[in-house]
């Protein structure tokens, strides 16, 4: 087919615009997020450190390959794109081969002039589901994919934020690649952001604890509604239906207090039957900011639960997205307001898809998803339990490489950095398996604890590693515990354990505090 010539010539087309007068005024504010240097976060000695994205030719050394990107050829609101594009891509992965991406670029813009088609998503998606099928479009459709979603989270006129959810049910390529990247497994919510969110709202916890009165009333309402979100998957339209009474107190332990909270739900969409509201549970520090928020409102029963303006859409994403920023580590937060990095984005959708494949993971029915989720019948559930990788690909994940952008988040998660010498207080000791673990760092957290120790310090905030310590017999101890269960796992034919995938988040929380130590030996101690 033609048109879908990867390399075609694009330059008899050049004087066609794509995008109308409301794309190129937003293209015109997109320019102003693009960082002038944009550094690469992880780079060999002989690598190039930095580009800067105001040349209109990017020529660099990474990875043993030299790439050269030249922008000369395009038009000005082109190259806009696609610099947003190519930085938004580096700082989720690296630059290598670059030029792959920038080749696609040029595929898509000629592809919608050829075709004298306007730049939107209904077009984009179309493309997406032409290419699906054809192998040698594996890599393009991936890309496309990537700068689809991210129009669509920059708000880009002619790409609604109400799109999104389905992007996750078009056609995909059906290979299995030699890397054994299972393409058919999308989840954009990975555990160094499960560890940020979870880390943000036990910080609120304590801020509500100690300075009830003076927390932020914004605040409130932000992280109650991205709660929601993280924990259930709510749609904005599920969002604007709840009301006060809708969060219950199931039972309370009169020892101390504690209680046992739910939500009721009501269905997003209705059949022709009326369906009763679902009751999911809510994790306490979840309902507690729920709780609170609802106090500090004066808010009574009866009462509407939010006021999502008139667009509960536009009003979540933003809502998700300013709330993520706030939880993000201080120095990710530095770099995004000094310009040096363009901030990463996440839809309502993003967290519906993860709820939907975690419960696939854990072994749960079509119509347990489906009841969780929602849905009125069990076919979109069984699209989360078809997709979910098979044990090759499982194995593949928790033995594999990471994104940069999830080293990058993962390295900030815990505490500050200090040599043992230095430490005066608490110590962290414990066992993974029949191997006790000490020295390995302090834990300044003052109340008990009800996690293990060792084993779940790597990814918490109150955990001050050791710079001098030896992490990496900790990262063998989790490494045969993944060996003796992917064999277990093979041994009785489970395809989906869950365990595995939770040794993999601390494996690579471990992994993230190794990088993290070796880039601070030498200094005194970390600020």
């Amino acid at each position: 087919m033609k048109q879908f010539e990867l390399f075609d010539d694009f330059h008899e087309q050049h004087f066609i615009s794509i995008f109308n007068d409301h794309q190129t005024i937003a293209l015109q504010g997109m320019s102003k997020k693009i960082p002038k240097i944009v550094r690469f976060l992880i780079t060999d000695k002989f690598d190039d450190n930095f580009i800067n994205s105001a040349n209109t030719i990017w020529k660099f050394y990474y990875s043993g390959q030299t790439e050269n990107i030249d922008f000369s050829k395009l038009s000005e609101n082109e190259t806009t794109l696609l610099k947003f594009f190519l930085i938004s891509f580096i700082q989720k992965n690296t630059p290598s081969h670059l030029s792959i991406k920038f080749h696609t670029f040029n595929f898509l813009i000629n592809h919608l002039k050829n075709n004298e088609l306007e730049f939107s998503y209904a077009n984009l998606k179309k493309l997406l589901i032409e290419i699906a099928p054809l192998e040698n479009h594996q890599n393009t459709y991936a890309h496309i994919k990537f700068l689809l979603k991210l129009l669509i989270l920059e708000d880009f006129p002619n790409f609604d934020i109400e799109d999104d959810y389905e992007l996750e049910f078009i056609p995909r390529p059906k290979s299995f690649n030699s890397n054994l990247f299972y393409q058919e497994y999308e989840d954009s919510i990975d555990y160094p952001l499960i560890s940020m969110i979870q880390q943000g709202f036990i910080k609120l916890n304590q801020v509500i604890k100690d300075d009830f009165k003076h927390i932020d009333k914004q605040t409130l309402l932000y992280s109650s509604i991205l709660g929601l979100v993280y924990v259930t998957g709510l749609r904005p339209v599920q969002l604007a239906k709840l009301a006060v009474e809708d969060i219950k107190i199931d039972t309370t332990r009169t020892i101390d207090q504690f209680h046992r909270y739910s939500i009721l739900i009501p269905y997003a969409k209705q059949a022709r039957y009326v369906h009763e509201k679902i009751a999911i549970k809510l994790p306490e520090e979840v309902a507690k900011i729920i709780i609170t928020y609802i106090e500090r409102y004066n808010l009574n029963l009866k009462d509407k639960l939010f006021d999502l303006g008139e667009n509960s859409a536009c009003f979540c994403s933003k809502v998700i997205n300013t709330q993520l920023f706030d939880f993000a580590p201080k120095a990710y937060r530095e770099a995004v307001l000094a310009g040096d990095m363009i901030k990463q984005k996440y839809s309502f959708s993003d967290f519906r898809h993860h709820v939907g494949y975690s419960l696939a993971m854990a072994g749960s029915s079509a119509e347990e998803i489906a009841y969780i989720l929602g849905h009125s019948s069990v076919v979109t559930a069984r699209h989360y339990i078809f997709s979910t990788p098979e044990l090759a690909q499982i194995r593949a994940q928790a033995l594999g490489n990471n994104s940069l952008y999830k080293q990058m988040i993962a390295m900030l998660l815990t505490g500050r950095l200090i040599y043992k010498k230095d430490w005066h207080g608490k110590k962290v000791l414990g066992n993974i398996g029949s191997k006790i673990h000490y020295d390995i760092g302090g834990c300044s957290y003052e109340d008990k604890c009800l996690f293990q120790p060792v084993r779940n310090c790597y990814g918490c905030m109150y955990f001050h590693p050791f710079i001098d310590a030896n992490h990496r017999n900790v990262l063998e101890s989790i490494q045969n515990e993944i060996n003796d269960l992917i064999k277990l796992s093979d041994g009785i034919g489970i395809s989906r354990n869950p365990l595995i995938r939770v040794h993999e988040s601390t494996k690579f929380e471990i992994e993230s505090v190794i990088a993290r130590c070796e880039t601070h030996k030498g200094d005194i101690y970390e600020f």
